[in-house]
């Protein structure tokens, strides 16, 4: 029988996942990685956010499928994100609509469970409560109710996780003065969640086996999230550790899933660097020129994988299975209508002394389209530029909103409201370095490079990269290599697989026909993301210079080819 398993595991990069497998530090990823094919993966909306996952699931954007927010409104107040929010079918419901059964553990934003076709434990089956794990009630219709029973043995409680457990992530915990906040208690909850949803997902293969299993799995992703905040010596091992938890964790559910199954391993990306995309088995076909994927061919694989397809997708299936004769159209069931709140006991509630929910303000509804703008901006900054102005037309104030339209309106190479952005950027963010990058844009696309130059400099003091970034953009387009070179070693001093950097030195570097370090840049560039267009693009460029035609005629090819998937 056909089957497949695919882990979607949060907090991966391309850069570490070389890294690990190519030392030994994931033996288990490694041993999959060379029976199989692996490549950087692109393309997702916001690194490792809920949008990413939903986006991995369904093959279509964002503003398609519609899940990016924690919570949306409906007419009893604000509720979480869940079964009802899907504008667009995620991958296992079309295939239990083409009657291959499927299950899936953790999963963001699909509760209930039990609501959906085939075997789904929510991740209301993995969120501890109460004090202790005799006082965790298993929350009603997160899972089927004929696997209630199974499932509630195999759940970890945070309290259970113990001194020499934490001591594995952290081994010097007396250095960390415990009558102070730290990061040891978040540490144990990503520890009892990876260890929940890894019982439920042997229970669920060994005892359901359904064709395709769908497992999420956040240990990485949480504790980097909780080490890397803190910037102290203690927890530096914390990560290390989390990277073989979850090598650990993936090998033994390969192992459950047997030799014949196909094992996909994927990660949106950490924080801007791309992400990671795994796969083996007998069904893999070897691809010598493979370099990655983009995150939305990860559902026409699944689809392609049991001889559906659906041509509508934007993605195209990645080289991993033998190509098939023919396939059948993907169904695509009827989307979960949205429930109303029932308005009697919304009645009963008042008679008794309980107001209804206040309705949301303007504020909340306006970070919702300024998140969206936000994801838009690469890929479609007029889009975001539309989204972000959506926005502020409900809170003028909206720092997240200000600060994508500017960026939006520097791309378009659109100047004329940039001064008032800039205006509204220094009031909601007067610490940031926003408002003075909206200024000096503005002198920028108006080629009046002394006055942009100020302006620049000012916003050099912002230490976010993408704003960094941005920065240095501005310095390439008043011609100023070397401040562009300063802020680029900046970011990479931040972010040292950073390619999108390393691909900026280069730039500044051919300016100055020093060709030997722009060569180094891009190939430094490509480790950090082999399916970065750009790096391959610019080093085309770098061997025409230097006379180096095969070498160039090469990396135009490879150029065409990641262009023809979007990269």
């Amino acid at each position: 029988m056909t089957k497949l398993l695919l882990i979607a595991a949060s907090g991966m990069d391309w850069g570490g996942f070389d890294a690990a497998t190519r030392s030994g530090a994931s033996p288990k990823l490694a041993a999959l990685r060379g029976r199989g094919f692996s490549g950087s993966l692109t393309g997702s909306p916001v690194g490792e956010s809920l949008a990413a996952f939903a986006s991995l699931a369904t093959g279509v954007q964002p503003e398609t499928h519609g899940i990016w927010r924690h919570q949306e409104v409906w007419g009893g107040g604000l509720r979480p994100t869940g079964r009802l929010s899907w504008r667009a079918n995620p991958i296992w419901a079309r295939l239990e609509a083409a009657n291959v059964s499927t299950g899936s553990v953790g999963w963001p934003a699909i509760a209930p469970g039990a609501d959906w076709p085939g075997v789904h434990l929510d991740q209301g089956f993995v969120e501890p409560t109460g004090k202790t794990a005799e006082d965790w009630a298993l929350p009603l219709r997160c899972a089927p109710a004929g696997a209630r029973e199974a499932i509630a043995l195999r759940r970890v409680h945070p309290t259970q996780i113990t001194t020499s457990m934490i001591q594995g992530f952290v081994p010097d915990l007396v250095a960390i003065d415990q009558t102070k906040p730290s990061q040891l208690p978040a540490l144990a909850v990503a520890m009892a969640r990876a260890a929940t949803i890894q019982g439920g997902a042997v229970w669920l293969m060994s005892e359901r086996a359904p064709q395709a299993t769908f497992v999420f799995q956040g240990i990485l992703g949480q504790v980097r999230g909780a080490a890397e905040s803190r910037k102290e010596p203690v927890y530096v091992y914390a990560v290390k550790a989390a990277w073989r938890f979850l090598d650990s964790l993936v090998g033994r559910l390969s192992d459950v899933a047997g030799p014949e199954a196909l094992v996909l391993v994927v990660s949106p990306g950490w924080r801007g660097r791309a992400g990671v995309v795994l796969g083996a088995g007998p069904a893999v076909r070897r691809d010598p020129d493979f370099l990655g994927g983009d995150l939305l061919d990860i559902a026409p694989t699944v689809l392609g994988f049991f001889g559906l397809e659906d041509r509508t997708l934007t993605g195209r299936p990645l080289a991993v299975t033998p190509p098939r004769a023919a396939c059948e159209p993907a169904p695509s069931p009827p989307l979960a209508e949205r429930a109303k709140p029932d308005q009697d006991l919304l009645r009963i509630a008042a008679e008794d002394g309980c107001p209804p929910p206040p309705p949301a303000p303007p504020a909340w509804h306006a970070q919702g389209p300024a998140e969206l703008g936000a994801m838009l901006l690469k890929r479609a900054p007029d889009a975001a530029e539309a989204a972000s102005a959506e926005a502020l037309r409900l809170d003028r104030d909206n720092a997240l909103a200000l600060r994508v339209r500017a960026t939006a309106l520097f791309a378009l190479e659109r100047p004329e409201s940039l001064p008032e952005i800039a205006e509204g950027l220094e009031r909601a963010a007067p610490t940031r370095g926003w408002g003075a990058l909206a200024r000096g844009a503005y002198h920028v696309l108006r080629n009046e490079p002394n006055q942009s130059a100020s302006w620049l400099a000012k916003a050099e003091v912002d230490p976010d990269v993408e704003t960094l970034l941005t920065v240095a953009a501005g310095w390439l387009m008043i011609r100023n290599m070397s401040a562009a070179e300063r802020v680029f070693k900046r970011v990479l001093e931040m972010d040292p697989a950073n390619a999108g950097a390393e691909i900026g030195i280069a730039v500044v570097a051919m300016a100055e026909r020093d060709f030997i370090s722009a060569e180094a840049a891009l190939q430094r560039a490509m480790a950090h993301d082999p399916a970065r267009a750009a790096a391959y693009e610019t080093m085309a460029k770098v061997y025409e210079q230097t006379g180096r035609k095969a070498q160039a005629s090469r990396m135009r090819e490879i150029t065409r080819r990641l262009a023809r998937h979007g990269f």
